[in-house]
């Protein structure tokens, strides 16, 4: 039969070894917290698992996506402090992403910056659409659908010459700002009609129009033929063509319509037009029911 001894410990020695003990186990629990603490950091800080590994770009029409990637993982190349690795998934800074695109890409309406754990990065483009071309100051500039100008023109671009964008060219010489509003978007509805409306009634309109200034809401447009017409934005552009069809069935043979010089839409219900080399004269007729003066 086993006989098993307990130690009965009472006095000093047994307040001493207590200590020991206590002094033993704070020991080995700081070694565990700072061992805690350095996997915790490093996991935190240098891992490759918090690495961003993956970029996920949408949206992008005429952008090129790839090219994002490859401007944003140059720009996560280094490490902050000297320390922290700058592709660190959780110190990856969501705005200076926006800022980087929208400041290099001027295509770019919005950026959406989205973390999906624990590697991926997603982002959503909102592209601008080009419209027309505003040249001022021989400057031209790209504005978009709610009459921005956002960028200025660079006419070798794939934008330009795939899409043939109309050039608006404001006389006023007035200064363009990017990212002002120089028109509003009826302002561009109305401008990007007139071409088609005119090629209906078979007029071949250039992609060159003028106006005296952006707040004069006049457009002037010309032909292959060098025929001019005048519109004002203020009215409706059905209007203006219905008058001009008046004009053309009841005042102007066909067979003339080479020899007109301009073609004046800017009153509502009114037209005024004058052959070449021909000194004007001023005739009010009444065609329809419709005024129209006719210079001759």
């Amino acid at each position: 039969m086993a006989i098993r001894y307990i130690k009965n410990c009472t006095g000093d020695d047994c307040e001493g070894e207590r200590k020991s003990s206590q002094v033993i186990s704070k020991i080995i629990f700081y070694l565990l917290l700072v061992s805690f603490v350095a996997v915790f950091t490093y996991m935190l800080f240098f891992s490759q698992y918090l690495k961003v590994g993956n970029i996920e770009i949408v949206g992008t029409l005429e952008l090129s996506s790839q090219e994002m990637k490859q401007g944003m993982e140059d720009s996560m190349q280094g490490k902050y402090f000297g320390i922290i690795p700058k592709n660190n998934f959780l110190f990856f800074s969501q705005k200076n992403v926006e800022k980087l695109l929208t400041d290099n890409y001027k295509k770019i309406r919005t950026v959406t910056v989205t973390k999906k754990f624990p590697d991926t990065i997603n982002i959503v483009i909102d592209e601008r659409k080009a419209l027309l071309v505003w040249c001022a100051r021989e400057e031209c500039y790209l504005l978009d659908e709610q009459g921005f100008a956002y960028s200025v023109a660079d006419f070798s671009s794939p934008e330009l010459m795939q899409n043939h964008l109309l050039q608006i060219n404001d006389a006023s010489g007035r200064e363009v700002s990017i990212g002002s509003k120089i028109i509003e978007p009826a302002y561009e509805q109305y401008v990007l009609s007139i071409k088609d409306e005119l090629a209906k009634i078979g007029f071949n309109v250039t992609d060159q129009y003028w106006t005296p200034s952006r707040m004069a809401e006049e457009i002037n447009v010309k032909t292959d033929q060098d025929l001019e017409f005048y519109f004002s934005t203020q009215f409706e552009l059905k209007s203006a063509l219905d008058t001009l069809n008046i004009i053309l069935k009841k005042e102007i043979p066909k067979e003339k319509e080479a020899e007109i010089a301009y073609i004046d839409l800017r009153n509502e219900n009114k037209a005024f037009y004058r052959f070449k080399n021909v000194e004007p004269v001023s005739e009010n007729l009444e065609v329809a029911g419709e005024e129209v003066k006719k210079e001759e």
